[in-house]
This record gives C-alpha cells, structure tokens and sequence, in this order.
C-alpha cells in the first residue's frame, strides 16, 4: 500500500492526494520508482509536473493547424469537426521479421520487440544499434500512412530527466523507411531514408506519423540513450489511413500513472478483445502527484510530442473544487484539434475525497453537457464505490485487481 498525502483544506478538512508512491499489486512496485521528481511525496511530484512547461509548445500553433480559435467556443467549434469516435489503425509490425545491429545476449533479440509480451524487448550489444522490420507481407494498403511508436518498459515514468541508465530510453534516434524488396535474411545495407528524427528525446514512450508510400521496410537507429550500453524498447508499427486515429496519451496522477504503465498494462489487448479490428497506440503519460492546475501549465508541451487524437484528462483526486480547472483543460485539447476523454474521478473513503469528490464530478458532468465533443470516459467514482476490496480503506490508490477493474472500464469506454 502507498503512502498517503494529506493536504490541509481551509479549517482542517483533509483531502487525500495520489503521490507518486505506487500502488498495490504488481504494477505497484515499479510505480514506485516513477515520479520524474515525484518521489515519495506529492509536493515534489507536483512541482516535476508543472516544470514540464508547457511555454515552449505554445497552443497558437496548434490552434491555427486546427482552424479552432483561442476561446472555449471557437476550441469547440475546430474539433467538431474531428469525429469523437476512433478508427481501427491495425497493428501490421506484430511478429513481423525482425533484424537487428546486434544483441546483447541470445534472449534479447529483435523479435522481443515485436512480439505480445510488454516486458520482453531488443536489447543491442552497444550504440549506435538499428532494428528493423520486414513489412513486405503486410497488404500494401496497409503500408501508406502509418503509426510508429515506441514504449520504454524499464523507464519508471513517461518524463525522464536522462539520469537513469535504467530507463534504457533513446535520447537521440531516427526512424527510417527502406523500398527494398523484404523477404531475405538480412536487412537492406543502404537505399534508408529518414522520415524522422529526435534529439535530446526525454519521453519514454513516443509515436511518430510517417508515410511509408509503400515501402517494405521500418528501422529505427539510436545513437544516444540514457544507457550508454543501448535501449530497451517495443516497437510498434500501425497501419494509419485516417492519421492517428486510434491513438490515446493518457494524461493523469498516480492512480492512473500505477493502472496503466506500460510494462503490466493489457489495455490495448482489451480493447481489441471487444473489437477485434483495433489495437491501440496508448502512451502512459500520468504523473504522480499532479491535478488539473499541474497539467494545465504542462498539456501543450505534452501534446506537442503527441500526433495522435484523443488525450486522457484523468484528473481530481488532487484537486480541491473551488480549484478544479478541468473546463481549461478541454479547452486547451479541443482548441489543438484533439479529443479530451474525460472519465470520472475514483471513490475512495478517505474523507476528504468524500467531500469533494462529488462536486468535482459534477463538474465533469457539466463539462460533458457543455462540450458534445467530449468523450466520456468510465465512472470510476460508481466503479470503486464501497470497493475497499479494489481501493483500500484509508487510501486513494487501487490495489492490483483494481488497476485491472480500472483498465477493463477504460476499455469498455473506448469502444461504446
């Protein structure tokens, strides 16, 4: 069970805040560790969110690239026009042949990196190091426009500060496409081109929007990360006709940061078990200890890193009422040309939750009346009420059957 953070409300009512401790169960332990400077406590946790900085984006941009205006009103008008539903992207790169620059043992090979277990990948035998993929007998309609992404398992959290030689996540790489004709057994030496490059990457898990025009070959080379031995990464590759479409940045505190991390999260295989025609690219970008006021100043640099349509506000457990800016939030989504999927805040019997719980969700309530282009996300406050099977007593954090119950309410809003 996590340390819990109590904040002082007013005339001594306590709020219980989700710190970037961990949780309980499985996912718990590596929760733990995560927090890009959120440590043990939420101040610390808090004060990381909000130097993210979200100054260096800017929403002008995006607001222009949308057509959407700088207020509520004209942010909503720009995003009716992007459905409020996705579409499938299928993932072709899945147990695709896979070549590599080398490997560091013979259980670290290539094909760790595209096959359906989340804590097994390709770990090279030293930098600069490539893996590549065969996509020759993927249909060459699916082979235009894709979605390339990457997930950093052992990283702790989604904001790195390049420190941790653990982390094992690219700092500087390029992602390359190849025409050569596939089926052989090696990669093609020459005839790359680079249709994207990073330097100075501080995110564990990013997705890049790239046309293949056709071409039969993926490769993706570091030459930088944070382990100077290599990087550990999944690499995935989506078929992407309608841009990414299929693709969700789950924004959020600690409760969603232990639900959804990407080593022990099945959530994209939930979703496609409801629909068999999806799979998708989820980055898990929550940090402990933050709240709507910490995301507000961070949401345009996260999203500026982020191609895809549908952001995660999964806010309010650390929010007091009087301060719940959620409205701003969806604002900010809508007016860069996004979807925000809004759930309701968890329950827990921790006294302060219990009385401003409610009147946060009554907020998102108004919000969803207010902006149709919302998605709604699962009520987790109706999901977890009287749970202390899946929330402990005294805490705010799901154990590790509530993660799981968290997960399968994520993935049934993601299909309705």
């Amino acid at each position: 069970m996590t340390g819990l953070r109590l904040t002082v409300l007013g005339a001594g009512l306590l709020l219980a805040g989700a710190c970037g401790g961990g949780g309980s169960g499985g996912a718990a332990g590596t929760g733990g560790a995560a927090g890009t400077g959120a440590g043990a406590g939420a101040p610390s946790g808090t004060t990381g969110a909000a130097g993210i900085g979200a100054a260096g984006a800017g929403a002008g941009g995006n607001t222009a690239a949308a057509g959407a205006g700088a207020g509520g009103g004209a942010a909503g008008t720009g995003a009716g026009a992007m459905s409020s539903r996705p579409t499938a992207m299928p993932l072709i790169s899945r147990n695709v042949p896979a070549f590599a620059s080398g490997t560091a043992n013979t259980s670290t090979g290539p094909a760790n990196s595209n096959d359906d277990q989340t804590g097994s990948t390709w770990l090279p035998d030293k930098l600069p190091a490539w893996i590549a993929y065969d996509l020759s007998g993927v249909p060459a309609a699916q082979r235009q426009q894709i979605l390339i992404a990457f997930y950093c398992p052992h990283a702790g959290a989604y904001l790195l500060d390049n420190t941790n030689p653990g982390d094992a996540s690219p700092i500087d790489y390029a992602l390359e496409i190849n025409a050569a004709p596939g089926g052989g057994a090696t990669a093609p030496a020459g005839g790359w081109k680079t249709v994207a490059s990073e330097i100075g990457n501080t995110r564990a898990s990013r997705q890049h929007l790239v046309d293949l025009a056709g071409g039969n070959w993926v490769r993706m080379t570091v030459t930088k990360a944070t382990d100077p031995k290599g990087a550990s990464f999944d690499l995935d590759v989506h078929a992407a006709p309608d841009g990414a479409s299929d693709s969700w940045l789950f924004m959020g505190d600690s409760i969603t940061h232990i639900s959804t991390m990407y080593a022990f999260s099945d959530l994209p295989a939930l979703v496609h078990a409801r629909a068999a025609g999806r799979w998708p690219s989820v980055v898990h970008a929550a940090i402990g200890g933050t709240n709507t006021t910490t995301a507000l100043a961070a949401v345009d640099e996260t999203m500026k890193y982020f191609p895809g349509r549908f952001v995660v506000l999964a806010y309010g457990t650390n929010d007091h009422a009087n301060e719940f800016v959620m409205e701003a939030l969806a604002q900010k989504v809508l007016a860069a040309g996004k979807i925000p999927a809004i759930p309701h805040m968890p329950w827990s019997d921790v006294p302060g939750i219990q009385a401003e719980g409610p009147l946060n969700n009554q907020a998102i309530d108004a919000l969803y009346a207010k902006y149709p282009q919302i998605l709604q996300g699962p009520d987790l406050w109706a999901t977890f009420k009287d749970r202390t099977d899946l929330i402990p007593s005294g805490d705010v954090h799901p154990n590790s059957a509530g993660q799981s119950e968290l997960r399968n309410q994520w993935a049934a809003a993601m299909t309705r």
